[in-house]
């Protein structure tokens, strides 16, 4: 049981840093792409294929399956509160750079640490 909630926990975790890839602009997405996402994709595919020794194909085809579905429609939900948000509020568009250096900051300090 335990070996199945791993696996479930790194495909989630490592197709999160794919996904949100798309937040960044394309000046920061390049140092993302470089630093997470690649390295989050290659954790992706190495989950999977662990996934393949230990697990039946139909288990993890499924379990891929929802995390990159479920994956797609929270990010969709959040972008879409996201621009209601900064239609309502001109501010909110001024405060989103701090948060992308921020987050950019705080991978590159994990990365490090």
């Amino acid at each position: 049981m335990s070996e199945i909630i791993i696996f479930e926990l790194l495909l989630i975790w490592s197709y999160f840093f794919v996904v949100i890839k798309k937040i960044f602009s394309f000046s920061k997405n390049i140092l993302f792409s470089i630093f997470v996402s690649n390295i989050s994709l290659l954790t992706f595919i190495g989950t999977i294929v662990m996934g393949l020794f230990k697990f039946d194909i139909i288990f993890v085809v499924l379990s891929v399956s929802l995390v990159m579905v479920g994956m797609h429609l929270l990010y969709d939900t959040i972008r879409r509160r996201y621009d209601i948000l900064s239609k309502k509020n001109q501010n909110f568009n001024k405060i989103k750079p701090v948060l992308d250096y921020s987050v950019m900051a705080l991978i590159l300090f994990k990365i490090i640490n």
